[in-house]
């Protein structure tokens, strides 16, 4: 049977190189034990594109322990936490220790209010030449407070403003020029790389590359949202695929190999495999890979249209040779999960999107607890966002009493004139009154993503049918 013409033109489109390897970046990874903090402003705080980064780690390496703090908050600047340093620095930031850290910081930074609406004067010129060099005193400092706390770096090009998409409903005005001022920004994270020694992982590239190969087919895509500035989960996954392809993450889930004719393991990779039986009716044996495929959260799966994901970081091989022609169903654990010719089983056959295994199941549900972890770190981000806030108010927000005082009186101020309440004041409110039970759960949860993604036996049966 001939495959569809629009069907191969969509695989070539995923597949066809997007970019150069190296405008990926080059970060390396991160160490067993390590202690991660993810600096940034809201993009970061939305706590996804990181989330991805760390549910991958668990997947791939559950031997190797790793804890992942969301350190971002909405409409930070790297100026901002250097004026910050009491709180915003000190306690929300280097108080976890990190041995590792991130930081994606400029969209805030670049002043978008000079590029929205304006008309290019030496004045407006000048604000924007401002905020480049407060931006780069800035990040060399926080990059050198963070070195000198001991964290291995790895510095991220913003996030790209899309400009350019058509959007059936403006929200606000374009920045024009705006993405334009990010670049340069990019320009400057990819020296301090190189200057400081730090990885680099590059969205601004990846992420304009696939909003021009995407605009010239449909011009209202967007790799972000609606408002131009924060990613959906779809862009959170893109950038999750360029974190770790920065970072030289491997492709194989684990290869399981087996040649039935001999009856024993070959080929295999990332897996211990045992009990090899083989007969007339096909071959049974016992695999325990040592790593789980990354299921892909629902609503980021159309993410799966733009990057190769699952061909550059997610195979999970089923590769067996020897066997007499036919077709064969697959039993794992005694449950049926496919049916595959005997051609098609010595070429491989990849797992790792099929529903019905075990280690996909068993993947979904560390996916969920991933989900809880996030949602619990973006309660206690509402909280520190209101702390930041009260620290530039010059609060001791290390006094519980002055901090429900002054969370209080603002949530009083803002029904003014019989106005709702404001929902991330009360929140944070509600949340302050549980910060240490919710600090306890973060951290728990990250322990049980780990138990969750630990390796188990199963069993595999090929019987031909």
């Amino acid at each position: 049977m001939r495959t569809p013409a629009c069907v191969i033109a969509l695989w070539m489109a995923v597949v066809a190189p997007l970019v150069a390897a190296e405008d990926f970046g080059s970060a390396p990874p991160f160490r067993s034990g390590d202690v991660v903090c993810f600096v940034g402003d809201s993009i970061t705080h939305g706590g996804t594109y990181h989330a991805i980064v760390t549910l991958y780690y668990a997947t791939r390496f559950p031997d190797r322990p790793l804890t992942t703090f969301n350190c971002g908050i909405g409409g930070d600047r790297a100026s901002g936490i250097m004026s910050d340093e009491k709180y915003r620095l000190n306690v929300d930031i280097l108080a976890h220790r990190p041995t590792a850290a991130t930081i994606m910081l400029g969209m805030n930074d670049v002043g978008h209010g000079d590029y929205r609406g304006v008309t290019l004067t030496p004045e407006v010129e000048a604000r924007r030449q401002a905020s480049l060099t407060k931006y780069e005193e800035s990040m060399r400092q926080l990059i050198g407070r963070l070195q000198a706390a001991g964290a291995r770096l790895t510095l991220i090009t913003p996030s790209i403003y899309d400009e350019t998409t058509k959007l059936a409903t403006a929200s606000t005005t374009v920045s024009v020029g705006g993405n334009a001022a990010l670049g340069r920004f990019a320009d400057k994270v990819r020296g301090w790389a190189k200057e400081y020694g730090t990885g680099l992982v590059d969205f601004d590239r990846v992420m304009n590359a696939i909003n021009t190969r995407e605009q010239t087919k449909d011009s209202s895509f967007t790799v972000v949202g609606p408002d131009r500035v924060h990613p959906g989960p779809v862009g959170h996954f893109v950038m999750g695929y360029v974190f770790l392809r920065a970072q030289g993450m491997p492709k194989v889930v684990a290869t399981i190999g087996v040649d039935a004719r001999a009856g024993k393991a070959s080929g295999a990779a990332n897996c211990a495999i045992s009990e090899v039986r083989t007969g007339p009716a096909g071959v049974n044996f016992v695999c325990t890979e040592q790593a789980l495929p990354l299921v892909v959260p629902a609503e980021a799966k159309p993410a799966l249209a733009l990057v190769p994901f699952m061909r550059e970081l997610n195979q999970e091989r089923l590769l067996v040779t020897g066997l007499a022609a036919g077709n064969y169903e697959l039993r794992i654990d005694d449950e049926p999960v496919g049916e595959f010719s005997a051609a098609a089983l010595a070429a491989g056959v990849d797992l790792a999107e099929n529903e019905r295994t075990p280690q996909y199941r068993q993947s979904a549900a560390a996916t969920r607890i991933s989900g809880q972890r996030t949602s619990v770190g973006q309660q206690l981000r509402g909280l520190a966002s209101q702390l930041y806030g009260l620290s530039k108010a010059k609060i001791d927000v290390s006094d519980a009493a002055a901090v429900e005082k002054a969370l209080s009186a603002r949530l009083a101020a803002s029904t003014k004139d019989g106005k709702a309440p404001d929902a991330r004041i009360k929140t944070a409110l509600e949340t302050f009154a549980r910060r240490s039970e919710l600090e306890r759960e973060y951290v728990a949860l990250a322990a049980k993503l780990r138990d969750a993604c630990q390796p188990q036996p199963h069993r595999y049966a090929l019987v031909r049918k």
